[in-house]
């Protein structure tokens, strides 16, 4: 990222290409489109707000958040205003991204659980609760402490291993430390964590519910949240990029033939990638998930048809029997129909 045009103490690089800014903005419109539509299926489709869908619906908010400040950092930087929105976009898409860490780890925690011990302890509103105050509070303290430090933003020196935005100044003290406290760091410990969970059950599952969907295996689950166990391969191809360029110029080898050629083919990769975790989630949540799908494509809005193939098998909002009083069954079984032996309260 050599060569810069200075302004006091910060630079607007010259190396992000307008090619690679677009990119950038592309990626980011789509992940606040899919970011609505991921909304608008929670809104539209009660049957569908188990545990799971609560917490990629709070992930969604983070990624939101990740894309609007990414974009909005991109457009500036077209516009030649960056340094006016830089450092407020670097404290909260560092924030938000770190957010979107934890919570990614949890949804793996959630499915793993649920899907290994077979109860609703990770169902619960509790673990809801505790999960989000855990997942937006220790970011926020992290955040806290860069903003105190002054670390967060751009300098005139050059920033490392980012796409058209924001995130560290460069000549701080202890650059590295700085850079794995406030995002590689728990970024790569969230690569391990959800790779290391999601692997384990996926043998789980051929090992122990070869023929079983999810809804069969716990009534909190629907069995469209076994698309979740593609979530650590998609967060692999996302921000690989981003990480493996933060290495190679810490080292030094993105400043020779053939690092800097490669630095720079995976600049594109992570203009692209970095912003693009809600529209994959979109993808995953909204259309490789038929009855969402049907509702948000299908004839305008249409109800998915239980007649024609279309049921929502296991996709109700589950409510554990010991929270819910014998009264509400009949106003469940009157806007969802009668229910199956699985969802009778004992």
């Amino acid at each position: 990222m050599d060569g810069s045009n200075t302004t006091g103490n910060y630079t607007d690089s010259d190396s992000f290409s307008t090619v690679v800014v677009i990119e950038s903005i592309v990626s980011c419109s789509l992940s606040i489109l899919g970011s609505f539509a991921i909304f608008g299926s929670y809104s539209l489709l009660p049957e569908i707000r188990n545990a799971t869908r609560k917490l990629v619906t709070c992930l969604t908010i983070a990624d939101f958040l990740t894309a609007l400040g990414y974009m909005s950092s991109a457009i500036a930087h077209l516009v030649g205003t960056q340094r006016d929105v830089c450092t407020p976009q670097s404290e909260i898409t560092t924030y938000s991204s770190l957010v979107s860490f934890f919570l990614t780890v949890a949804i793996a925690i959630h499915i793993f659980s649920t899907v290994v011990n077979r109860n609703d302890r990770t169902s619960s509103w509790q673990f809801l609760i505790i999960t989000n105050i855990i997942s937006w509070l220790c970011p926020g303290i992290i955040i806290a402490f860069a903003i105190d430090n002054g670390v967060l933003g751009r300098d005139k020196t050059e920033n490392v291993g980012t796409g058209p935005w924001c995130w560290l100044k460069r000549d701080t003290k202890d650059y590295m430390f700085w850079m794995f406290l406030t995002g590689k760091g728990w970024e790569i410990v969230c690569y391990l964590l959800t790779t290391s969970l999601y692997v384990l059950l996926k043998f789980y599952l051929l090992l122990r519910f070869r023929r079983h969907q999810f809804a069969e295996i716990h009534e909190s689950l629907r069995n469209y949240d076994h698309n979740f166990l593609y979530v650590w391969f998609i967060l692999y191809l996302l921000r690989l990029w981003g990480t493996i360029r933060s290495i190679m110029a810490l080292t030094g080898v993105d400043k020779q033939s053939p690092g800097d050629e490669i630095s720079n083919v995976f600049m594109h990769m992570q203009a692209i990638g970095d912003p693009a975790q809600a529209f994959c989630n979109f993808i995953l949540v909204c259309i490789l998930d038929k009855p969402v799908r049907l509702v948000l494509f299908g004839d305008c809005g249409r109800e998915p048809n239980r007649d024609n193939g279309d049921s929502i098998q296991g996709d109700y909002n589950y409510i554990p029997a010991d929270s819910v009083d014998k009264g509400s069954v009949n106003e469940y079984s009157r806007r969802y129909g009668s229910m199956d032996r699985r969802d009778r309260i004992n």
